[in-house]
């Protein structure tokens, strides 16, 4: 969860707009858009190592599950006790906190969309201040 606590953070400081920094934003938002993105992506790809991980340690554990007990067991029990294993735990654990990173990213993403009408709302309403 640190991870998702750091982006929560960063993207706080990426959102802020006001009339001294408004034309800054304006010009790093095509990066700022960039740098979420490829967090998202990086996120996505994570998530699917991770995925083949637990395919992979799942499959080791069943084979050690049948090899060790002392009786034959079936298929579908030594799956149950692998999905019960602590590793196995673990890692459904990290693939639940990138899904949760994945929907935070997806989020941030149309905020930044979002923001450039926002930009041009404040423009907008400082013209009308103006008159």
């Amino acid at each position: 969860m640190e991870l998702l606590q750091r982006y929560i953070k960063e993207v706080g400081a990426d959102l802020v707009i006001d009339d001294f920094n408004l034309k800054n934003v304006q010009l790093k938002l095509p990066a700022t858009k960039h740098f979420w993105v490829a967090r998202l992506v990086e996120a996505r790809v994570a998530k699917d190592k991770l995925i083949k991980s637990k395919k992979q340690r799942k499959k080791d554990i069943i084979k050690e599950v049948i090899s060790a007990s002392p009786i034959k067991i079936s298929i579908t029990a030594a799956e149950q006790a692998a999905e019960k294993h602590d590793a196995i735990m673990s890692i459904a654990d990290d693939i639940k906190e990138y899904d949760l990173i994945i929907t935070y990213l997806e989020k941030v993403e149309k905020i930044l969309h979002q923001m450039t009408w926002d930009c041009k709302n404040i423009i907008e309403i400082n013209k009308l201040e103006t008159l």
